[in-house]
């Protein structure tokens, strides 16, 4: 049986959406952004939103979520049988008008599911601009997305690269969007972060936000701080967490450079790290749009990114692309950049703020509730 694991609807909705995650954690991106479109307002409808998870579930994300939480197995145990039951018999017992699915690997599960019991809308949204950190499991995404397609009323992506990753075609394309205030820059905050991380004003402090994962290209990121190290006194903070985080730090120590990084964990204040920053770094291999590019440049931070990033993200001068392959040239580039004052972004003219973002998903969801 499936566990409901919060309840916070507080209103009886006429109509509502399920959300379907594999995780609910502070530092994924797609976790945070469903958070906030959780807690839209339609103009036409009264419409609850929740969501199904079936890895991990932080405790804190659970509370930002304006609905139910269902905590069902992994969509790995039992080849996925125990999650399409429990699935089945939620769909079954909630009347739900739209199911808005984050994961294409899973999709031909749920998606079908959803399209057996004529659930009227039915969202396959694309993240992810590779769809999987090695070949083997991008060959297998393809496969299996192409076979929630059909099961699909709407497709769209995050940005044109997903789009054209996950359904090899157009797609409509939702940015994701930031709490443009949350992010702004405070100097007082920055006094006292770097007082925090034992940095004065003299030395570089280097940033990354993300979850420890091959396609981050944490490993490259230490090359470049080694170059950085060489010529100038500098530090290292990495926020997040996940696999590859011990990996890393082994890498570190055998460098010689464990002592002068930061490894923060996951952080709900993420925020007043980007004060603390002179610089944002951010050499992944593959985006499909980087939340912690837009977070960083509402900061004021100068950015270097990959240039595997789409430029969807830019929202301020302050922003370069380069392809992740000379530790040299971005070695170069961060120390410059770190020498810039803080500059000013135009997120919410380039619609990269949270606002806009719920606007657009409202319209959809009514969209559909009016075919």
């Amino acid at each position: 049986m499936y566990v409901a694991i919060t309840r916070r609807v507080l209103i009886l909705a006429d109509k509502r959406v399920l959300h379907v995650l594999d995780i609910l954690s502070p530092d994924s991106g797609v976790a945070n952004i469903v958070a906030c479109v959780s807690g839209i307002e339609s103009g036409i409808k009264t419409i609850a939103q929740d969501v199904v998870v079936y890895g991990e579930c932080n405790e804190e994300m659970e509370k930002k979520i304006i609905g139910t939480v269902y905590k069902l197995p992994h969509i790995k145990e039992s080849f996925g049988k125990k999650f399409s039951k429990q699935f089945s018999r939620l769909l079954e017992e909630k009347d739900y008008s739209i199911v808005h699915g984050h994961l294409l690997n899973s999709a031909f599960i749920y998606l079908k599911e959803a399209e057996r019991q004529n659930v009227n809308g039915r969202i396959i949204h694309a993240h992810s601009a590779s769809g999987a950190d090695t070949i083997t499991k991008r060959v297998r995404n393809k496969i299996l997305t192409r076979t929630a397609l059909s099961a699909a009323t709407d497709k769209i992506a995050v940005s044109p690269q997903a789009g054209k990753n996950a359904f090899g075609s157009d797609c409509e394309v939702f940015e994701n969007g930031v709490d443009v205030e949350r992010f702004t820059f405070n100097p007082d905050v920055r006094k006292q972060m770097r007082d925090e991380l034992g940095l004065d004003e003299s030395i570089i402090c280097a940033g990354h936000v993300g979850r420890f994962a091959g396609l981050k290209n944490h490993r490259f990121l230490l090359k470049v701080f080694q170059v950085m190290k060489s010529r100038v006194e500098c530090r290292l903070v990495l926020v997040g967490d996940g696999e590859l985080k011990e990996q890393i730090l082994g890498i570190a120590q055998e460098r010689g450079l464990a002592e002068f990084i930061t490894f923060t964990g996951v952080r709900e204040d993420v925020e007043r790290f980007y004060q603390a920053f002179d610089v944002f770094l951010l050499p992944s291999r593959s985006e499909g749009f980087s939340l912690a590019a837009v977070e960083a440049q509402c900061s004021g931070l100068s950015c270097v990114v990959s240039n595997k990033v789409p430029e969807i993200v830019r929202c301020s001068d302050n922003i370069i692309f380069l392809p992740p392959d000379s530790e040299e040239e971005w070695a170069t580039a961060a120390i410059e950049n770190a020498k810039k004052p803080r500059g000013t972004h135009y997120a919410a003219e380039a619609g990269l703020d949270t606002e806009t973002m719920c606007r657009k998903f409202s319209g959809l969801y009514e969209h559909i509730l009016a075919r």
